[in-house]
């Protein structure tokens, strides 16, 4: 996505503010050009009747013309308007640019001989994805493309401010440099969970937990073969003046970890479906499960990068 969006020159001239409004959903000026994406991007008909099986899809009861199923990318592109986002994002999960790479192939065979750009000069492929994501982007949708990787499949997921986001991805980064692949497993999880176009609020939650355990338990419960993150509370509620942080306090001395306890004790203590039944149990909101994230890519960083130091016991 482009980091300086587009401005009318009339709004550029006016010397008016930068208009920052996320769209949620399908705003009017965005639904002509998915439809118009869908009708181009899917080049073969099974991957229509893989949508519609997908998403369930029903004749009457998503009213599409003349009460029959879509047989074609045109027909497909039909659908309701608050379909559009589904079909995009189950298009995206199907591998929709792998599909119209191969079929570009069949078409091109020798696309990518260098003789084939001197003599027969076939058209140069686009990748759907990539005008997908810019659409998205020249709209200011709530969201944007989601790459597959080894956790998540393609789809849609919500725009994040970069900063943020590069952040996540250092912490991943980091947490993989010490050892610890299954914290940066459990991050890249949670986030796909929390940020996709349908979000698993309770699934993040739980894997925004155990990228932290997978951080902390070693540092401060290994004797413990079933340790928690509140085996790891507990250690520092109890042992505090153990640790220390790398910051300095106003005293020019190691700062108390109290800060990272309590970054701890909120996650812990925040997952109130963790079991079910009890009198303060309660659902996982997306918000909550946006900033269980955030707060566990802050711990998954400082823990990783020894932000956390064990004192050295006093010299005799």
């Amino acid at each position: 996505m482009t980091t300086s969006p587009w401005r009318p020159l009339s709004a550029r001239e006016a010397g008016l503010p930068v208009d920052r409004t996320v769209h949620e959903g399908v705003p009017e000026h965005l639904e002509p050009g998915l439809r118009s994406w869908i009708r181009e991007a899917v080049v073969t008909e099974s991957l229509v009747h893989r949508v519609i099986a997908a998403l369930k899809l029903t004749a009457g009861a998503h009213a599409f013309d003349n009460s029959r199923l879509p047989a074609s990318a045109r027909d497909l592109s039909r659908v309701s308007a608050s379909l559009l986002l589904d079909v995009v994002d189950c298009l995206l999960y199907l591998g929709v640019g792998e599909v119209a790479h191969h079929e570009y192939l069949v078409k091109h065979p020798n696309a990518d001989s260098p003789l084939a750009a001197i003599f027969s000069k076939p058209a140069k492929f686009v990748n759907p994805v990539d005008t997908l994501d810019a659409l998205l982007s020249d709209a200011t949708s709530a969201y944007q493309v989601r790459e597959a990787d080894d956790v998540a499949h393609a789809g849609l997921e919500r725009v994040v401010d970069a900063t943020v986001a590069e952040s996540a991805v250092t912490a991943m980064q980091q947490a993989e440099s010490s050892g610890r692949d299954d914290a940066s497993f459990y991050l890249r999880s949670s986030w796909a969970k929390a940020y996709s176009l349908h979000p698993d609020a309770s699934g993040a939650y739980v894997d925004a937990v155990r990228a932290v355990e997978d951080v902390a338990i070693p540092l401060y419960a290994s004797a413990n073969p079933r340790a928690t993150l509140g085996n790891v509370i507990r250690e520092l509620d109890d042992n505090g003046t153990t640790y220390s942080m790398v910051i300095l306090d106003n005293k020019a001395v190691p700062a108390k970890v109290d800060t990272v306890l309590s970054l701890m004790k909120l996650l812990w203590q925040g997952h109130r479906d963790r079991h079910p039944g009890g009198q303060t149990s309660a659902p996982i909101t997306p918000e909550a499960a946006q900033a269980a994230v955030h707060i566990a890519v802050l711990l998954v960083q400082l823990l990783s990068t020894s932000a956390v130091t064990k004192n050295l016991p006093p010299q005799p």
